[in-house]
């Protein structure tokens, strides 16, 4: 057992805890657990897992140049865009609105909640926040030529089609991807 006596402080240093009197290993690495009256105690190990309350960022595989990355991410916010003001137009909804500024495209249901989907370029993704689903991140799939979340396999275009209808209470389609 390491006992030292320490000035008054209290930090934690690589694998050992230093406190004001005592250095006892740490529970990462034996048995002995820090204490501050005497001597060491056995305690169950610690776990030293950082928790998190969304999953950690995914890197995008897919390949594409950025150029391409740019021409495709592009063209699937404009469509969603024009497909988006025309929903709302035939909606008639004052409550609703859409607005495309700087590679972010927001969608404002009201009541509802909002949408807010984005291009990460140094992802070669985009990001959509919903109030439904949450979080999520698209990689281009050439294949369907759609978006895809890696996690659970669904669609941007599926995804976005099947929230949208059942919080509009109609059907929509919004004719991104082939999966028309």
């Amino acid at each position: 057992m390491l006992l030292r006596t320490l000035c008054q402080r209290t930090s934690r240093i690589g694998a050992t805890y230093v406190h004001s009197a005592k250095i006892v290993p740490s529970m990462r690495f034996s048995s002995l657990a820090f204490s501050s009256g005497g001597g060491a105690r056995r305690w169950g190990p610690r776990p030293y897992r950082r928790a998190y309350t969304t999953p950690a960022p995914q890197t995008s595989m897919n390949g594409l140049h950025m150029e391409e990355y740019h021409a495709l991410s592009d063209a699937t916010m404009t469509t969603l865009l024009e497909r988006l003001e025309d929903l709302l137009d035939e909606l008639g909804n004052n409550d609703a609105e859409v607005d495309y500024h700087s590679g972010v495209l927001t969608l404002k249901l009201g009541p509802h909640g909002t949408y807010v989907i984005n291009k990460q370029p140094p992802n070669k993704q985009i990001w959509l926040s919903s109030p439904i689903s949450g979080p999520k991140r698209y990689d281009y799939v050439r294949d369907t030529d759609d978006w895809r979340y890696s996690r659970d396999g669904e669609e941007l275009s599926a995804l976005m089609e099947r929230e949208l209808s059942e919080t509009l209470g109609r059907d929509v389609h919004l004719g991104i991807g082939r999966s028309l």
